[in-house]
């Protein structure tokens, strides 16, 4: 190429890129250029569809936008949106929820063409959002980092996997969780103690379980997953050694948890040596704990979980477990196992006859549910059966200290009971109750000065406790008369305890295996015993 022509094409170059310049400093001032990429503004009708960048099912579009009065949909509306009700209408997706930045209730109802949509994960990050009623809506698995919620209702679902560890924020007070009929599998056995520690702030829906068919919900330990040191099978723990009196062996043992159940310092070791502290947490076996010699048993079933039945006739879920324990109907509470070959398997393990001493199996269940073997009361060996459900803590109180150790009676009368007790079912349970000398919380007289509990009437130190003569216990309404008008021994309602009368019993019980024929019972003792420092002599 010649000389000539090689700074022609040059020179052009040149003009071209000097024209470029011009152009750039000519426009810069509205910034339209930036690194060589060419930034087009929107036009009128893209503006028009931002709406569908922040919220995408268009029927949430536009329900948002009635509610709102609005024809375009930013992030300055939606955040003026604090609660919302979609109520039968035809949502695909929740797709964009969190732009509605303020809102601290969300209620989702009959959503009709969508039966199940995904949860939205970033629901976890709604940092004001404490209500979600959302029954029957969802499918999935729940973000793990949820937290925060007072009431969390999400039942009859498709959701699935664990419950996140978090849910359940140990700050909130009065957490509502509805999560059954659904398919989740598992709960973290630490948040379980957390809320059944504290039943009276945690009002924990007992709507955990049972899950859909075929699905079942156990405890499980994320700290133990990795944890390769495992009980044997019928391995003993000596939990506690008696510091007053003979010793009272009490043994305590599960039933449904498997292998991985069984790592050391997992779910069964957790939830046993919980069972202890609450069993002691209540008056008056938190005074009496001195007297007992307690040891943790380590039961190996084959499966986790538990059989139970909805109608009675078919199992819903079936396990095979160590003791065969199940819940032949789910509208009836008492469980079933094999209550001989779990002595046996205490008395092979431990070396130590469980008879006289109080025997607690704990049964891999959230359903509310539960027993006491009062057949044993001729030789006081003490039975009772309890679920892992939610009011764990007071289902013990009732089953194991109140039945199987104070050989308490039931204070409640069955749903639509409101007959006269039969002639033939009084004469029966008096003559057993003198027999045996048990179940003194009922009688079978309103005559204040034949009752069981006469000394505690018009005793002015425990006149705060109201003690009298109500009717109606044992199931029945009329014919029985009972010392309080509630106690644990009647309802699980908040704040119920035993009443002094059955603080005296239990007391009696115990001081009678613990002492022998050594103590005899005396009303003023227990009083002392019973009131401690407010103490005073009646003659005072």
């Amino acid at each position: 190429m010649k000389l000539e022509n090689l700074l022609k094409i040059m020179g052009c170059r040149i003009w071209v890129a000097v024209v470029l310049c011009i152009l750039a400093t000519a426009c810069s001032e509205d910034d339209i250029f930036t690194d060589n990429t060419i930034v087009v503004p929107p036009t009128e009708s893209e503006e028009q569809n931002t709406d569908t960048l922040l919220i995408p099912d268009e029927n949430l579009r536009l329900y948002l936008c009635s509610q709102l009065g609005v024809d375009v949909l930013t992030h300055e509306n939606l955040a003026t949106v604090t609660t919302l009700s979609l109520r039968s209408r035809n949502y695909s997706t929740l797709a964009g929820i969190s732009q509605l930045e303020n809102l601290d209730s969300l209620i989702i109802d009959n959503n009709l063409g969508h039966a199940f949509i995904d949860f939205p994960e970033e629901i976890a990050d709604m940092k004001h959002l404490s209500y979600l009623k959302a029954s029957g809506v969802f499918r999935g698995k729940l973000p793990a980092s949820l937290s925060g919620f007072t009431y969390f209702s999400v039942g009859d679902s498709r959701l699935e996997g664990d419950i996140p560890a978090h849910l359940i924020d140990v700050t909130a007070e009065g957490v509502t969780l509805h999560i059954g009929r659904s398919r989740f599998s598992g709960l973290p056995v630490d948040i379980w103690r957390k809320v059944c520690a504290d039943a009276e702030t945690y009002q924990l829906a007992p709507s955990l379980a049972p899950q859909a068919s075929g699905y079942f919900l156990t405890l499980y330990d994320p700290d133990s997953l990795n944890n390769n040191r495992y009980r044997a099978d019928g391995e003993v723990e000596f939990y506690q050694e008696h510091r007053a009196g003979k010793g009272i062996n009490m043994f305590i043992l599960c039933d449904g948890f498997d292998r991985s159940c069984n790592a050391v310092n997992g779910v069964a070791e957790k939830v046993m040596k919980f069972s202890v502290e609450q069993l002691f947490a209540i008056e008056p076996m938190c005074s009496l704990r001195d007297y007992f010699d307690i040891y943790l048993i380590y039961a190996e079933s084959p499966e986790k979980g538990m059989t139970y039945s909805s109608d009675g006739k078919t199992n819903d879920h079936e396990v095979k477990t160590k003791f065969d324990t199940h819940q032949p109907n789910l509208s009836d509470r008492y469980y079933l196992c094999d209550t001989p070959g779990i002595l046996d398997y205490i008395a092979e393990n431990t070396g130590i006859s469980p008879q006289g001493g109080v025997v607690l199996l704990i049964a891999h269940n959230l359903i509310h549910g539960g027993s006491a073997g009062m057949e044993y009361v001729a030789d006081r060996t003490s039975f009772s059966v309890s679920t892992v459900e939610p009011k764990f803590a007071k289902t013990l109180w009732h089953e194991s200290v109140g039945h199987s150790i104070g050989w308490l009676a039931d204070e409640y009368v069955e749903r639509g009971n409101t007959d006269m007790i039969p002639a033939d079912t009084r004469n029966w349970n008096e003559w057993n109750y003198n027999r045996y000398d048990y179940c003194r919380n009922v009688a079978f007289t309103d005559d204040p000065t034949k009752v069981w509990w006469a000394d505690f009437i018009g005793d002015e130190r425990y006149a705060d406790e109201n003690i009298g003569v109500y009717e109606g216990g044992i199931y029945w309404a009329q014919g029985v008369w009972r010392p309080t008008e509630n106690s644990i021994m009647r309802t699980y309602d908040r704040d119920q305890k035993f009443s002094a009368p059955c603080r005296a019993i239990i007391y009696k019980e115990v001081m009678s295996r613990a002492l022998g024929e050594e103590f005899v019972y005396d009303y003023e003792t227990f009083v002392k015993f019973d009131m401690k420092e407010r103490y005073y002599p009646l003659s005072e």
